[in-house]
Protein backbone atom coordinates (compact mmCIF):
# COMPACT_ATOMS: atom_id res chain seq x y z
CA UNK A 1 0.00 0.00 0.00
CA UNK A 2 1.34 3.03 -1.07
CA UNK A 3 2.25 5.61 2.05
CA UNK A 4 0.75 9.24 2.34
CA UNK A 5 2.51 12.29 0.73
CA UNK A 6 2.64 14.07 3.54
CA UNK A 7 3.88 12.52 6.66
CA UNK A 8 1.58 12.87 9.33
CA UNK A 9 3.58 15.37 11.75
CA UNK A 10 4.02 18.13 8.97
CA UNK A 11 0.02 19.31 9.55
CA UNK A 12 1.49 22.71 8.42
CA UNK A 13 1.67 21.65 4.70
CA UNK A 14 -1.76 20.32 4.89
CA UNK A 15 -4.90 22.22 3.86
CA UNK A 16 -7.92 22.69 6.44
CA UNK A 17 -10.11 19.87 5.33
CA UNK A 18 -6.74 17.71 5.74
CA UNK A 19 -6.26 18.38 8.94
CA UNK A 20 -9.98 18.69 9.91
CA UNK A 21 -9.67 14.48 9.07
CA UNK A 22 -6.99 13.92 10.69
CA UNK A 23 -8.35 15.84 14.06
CA UNK A 24 -11.58 13.97 13.80
CA UNK A 25 -9.87 10.51 13.11
CA UNK A 26 -7.71 10.55 15.66
CA UNK A 27 -9.77 11.99 18.35
CA UNK A 28 -12.96 9.59 17.30
CA UNK A 29 -10.75 6.31 18.01
CA UNK A 30 -11.79 6.71 21.35
CA UNK A 31 -15.05 5.51 20.94
CA UNK A 32 -13.93 1.94 20.25
CA UNK A 33 -12.20 1.75 23.36
CA UNK A 34 -15.47 2.84 24.75
CA UNK A 35 -17.44 0.21 22.97
CA UNK A 36 -14.97 -2.55 24.65
CA UNK A 37 -15.00 -1.26 28.02
CA UNK A 38 -19.19 -1.28 27.55
CA UNK A 39 -19.05 -4.63 25.97
CA UNK A 40 -16.40 -5.86 29.21
CA UNK A 41 -19.14 -4.45 31.81
CA UNK A 42 -21.70 -6.28 30.32
CA UNK A 43 -20.14 -9.55 30.22
CA UNK A 44 -19.31 -9.24 33.96
CA UNK A 45 -22.47 -7.95 34.99
CA UNK A 46 -24.27 -11.00 32.65
CA UNK A 47 -21.69 -13.89 33.86
CA UNK A 48 -20.39 -12.91 37.08
CA UNK A 49 -23.55 -10.89 38.89
CA UNK A 50 -26.36 -12.50 36.62
CA UNK A 51 -27.61 -8.60 36.24
CA UNK A 52 -27.26 -7.98 32.32
CA UNK A 53 -27.88 -4.62 31.30
CA UNK A 54 -30.36 -3.33 28.51
CA UNK A 55 -27.88 -0.78 27.81
CA UNK A 56 -24.92 -1.30 26.62
CA UNK A 57 -25.44 -3.30 23.49
CA UNK A 58 -27.50 -0.29 21.95
CA UNK A 59 -24.60 2.07 23.01
CA UNK A 60 -21.71 -0.14 22.02
CA UNK A 61 -23.13 -0.40 18.33
CA UNK A 62 -24.17 3.22 18.32
CA UNK A 63 -19.99 4.23 19.53
CA UNK A 64 -18.81 1.33 16.95
CA UNK A 65 -21.04 3.16 14.04
CA UNK A 66 -19.89 6.77 14.95
CA UNK A 67 -15.75 5.28 15.13
CA UNK A 68 -16.62 3.55 11.63
CA UNK A 69 -18.81 6.33 10.25
CA UNK A 70 -15.94 9.35 10.63
CA UNK A 71 -13.11 7.15 10.42
CA UNK A 72 -13.72 7.37 6.43
CA UNK A 73 -12.24 10.90 5.84
CA UNK A 74 -9.47 9.93 8.55
CA UNK A 75 -8.46 6.54 5.61
CA UNK A 76 -9.47 8.79 2.65
CA UNK A 77 -6.54 11.74 3.97
CA UNK A 78 -4.31 9.08 4.89
CA UNK A 79 -4.74 7.67 1.88
CA UNK A 80 -5.15 3.74 3.47
CA UNK A 81 -8.67 3.33 1.50
CA UNK A 82 -9.05 -0.23 -0.09
CA UNK A 83 -7.08 -0.25 -3.16
CA UNK A 84 -5.97 -2.85 -5.51
CA UNK A 85 -2.37 -2.35 -4.89
CA UNK A 86 -0.83 -5.32 -6.80
CA UNK A 87 -1.97 -3.33 -9.92
CA UNK A 88 -1.93 -0.09 -8.63
CA UNK A 89 1.82 -0.14 -7.47
CA UNK A 90 3.28 -1.52 -10.47
CA UNK A 91 2.17 1.73 -13.20
CA UNK A 92 4.09 4.25 -13.98
CA UNK A 93 3.49 7.24 -11.51
CA UNK A 94 1.76 9.41 -14.42
CA UNK A 95 -0.86 5.94 -14.87
CA UNK A 96 -1.02 5.98 -10.43
CA UNK A 97 -1.47 9.85 -10.43
CA UNK A 98 -4.90 9.82 -13.20
CA UNK A 99 -6.31 6.43 -11.67
CA UNK A 100 -6.11 8.42 -8.46
CA UNK A 101 -7.95 11.08 -10.30
CA UNK A 102 -10.39 8.50 -11.87
CA UNK A 103 -10.64 6.94 -8.45
CA UNK A 104 -11.87 10.71 -6.49
CA UNK A 105 -13.56 11.51 -9.60
CA UNK A 106 -16.18 8.25 -8.76
CA UNK A 107 -15.78 8.70 -5.03
CA UNK A 108 -16.98 12.60 -5.58
CA UNK A 109 -20.21 10.94 -7.50
CA UNK A 110 -20.79 8.39 -4.91
CA UNK A 111 -20.60 10.06 -1.83
CA UNK A 112 -22.88 13.40 -3.76
CA UNK A 113 -25.63 10.58 -3.57
CA UNK A 114 -24.95 8.62 -0.77
CA UNK A 115 -24.81 12.28 1.00
CA UNK A 116 -28.02 12.50 -0.41
CA UNK A 117 -29.78 9.45 0.19
CA UNK A 118 -28.56 9.93 4.00
CA UNK A 119 -30.43 13.42 4.40
CA UNK A 120 -33.36 11.61 3.08
CA UNK A 121 -33.42 9.17 5.43
CA UNK A 122 -32.07 11.46 8.44
CA UNK A 123 -34.60 14.16 8.29
CA UNK A 124 -37.83 12.00 9.54
CA UNK A 125 -35.51 10.42 11.85
CA UNK A 126 -34.62 13.46 13.48
CA UNK A 127 -37.68 14.98 13.37
CA UNK A 128 -39.81 12.32 14.62
CA UNK A 129 -37.09 11.24 17.00
CA UNK A 130 -37.22 7.61 15.94
CA UNK A 131 -35.91 5.06 18.54
CA UNK A 132 -34.20 1.58 18.54
CA UNK A 133 -37.80 -0.01 19.87
CA UNK A 134 -36.13 -2.14 22.12
CA UNK A 135 -36.04 -2.18 26.03
CA UNK A 136 -33.63 0.84 26.49
CA UNK A 137 -36.19 3.01 24.23
CA UNK A 138 -33.53 6.12 23.02
CA UNK A 139 -33.31 7.86 19.54
CA UNK A 140 -29.85 5.74 18.31
CA UNK A 141 -31.27 5.64 15.18
CA UNK A 142 -31.94 8.98 14.68
CA UNK A 143 -29.03 10.20 16.06
CA UNK A 144 -27.09 7.22 13.54
CA UNK A 145 -28.75 8.52 10.41
CA UNK A 146 -28.02 12.57 10.98
CA UNK A 147 -24.45 10.96 12.13
CA UNK A 148 -24.77 9.36 8.17
CA UNK A 149 -24.78 12.72 6.94
CA UNK A 150 -22.64 14.44 8.57
CA UNK A 151 -20.11 11.36 7.95
CA UNK A 152 -21.17 11.65 4.46
CA UNK A 153 -20.31 15.36 4.03
CA UNK A 154 -17.36 15.34 5.35
CA UNK A 155 -16.01 12.84 2.87
CA UNK A 156 -17.50 14.21 0.24
CA UNK A 157 -15.89 17.27 1.03
CA UNK A 158 -12.49 15.27 1.54
CA UNK A 159 -12.83 13.95 -1.77
CA UNK A 160 -13.12 17.46 -3.01
CA UNK A 161 -9.69 18.06 -1.85
CA UNK A 162 -8.24 14.77 -3.07
CA UNK A 163 -9.44 15.87 -6.15
CA UNK A 164 -7.88 19.08 -6.15
CA UNK A 165 -4.70 17.84 -4.91
CA UNK A 166 -4.71 15.43 -8.04
CA UNK A 167 -5.05 17.95 -10.13
CA UNK A 168 -1.79 19.60 -8.99
CA UNK A 169 -0.09 15.91 -8.98
CA UNK A 170 -1.08 15.23 -12.90
CA UNK A 171 -0.06 18.60 -13.87
CA UNK A 172 3.19 17.73 -12.56
CA UNK A 173 3.96 14.22 -14.35
CA UNK A 174 2.71 15.90 -17.27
Amino acid sequence: MSEPDVPRQDLSRLNSVDRISIFVGEKISIVFLISVVFTAYEVIMRYVFNAPTIWVHDSAAALSATGFLLAGTYAMQANRHMRITVVYDIMPKKIQRILDFVQHIFILFFMTLFTYACWKLAVPAVTLMETSAHAWDVPIPAYLKALMVLASGLMLVQAISQLRDDIKKIREVL
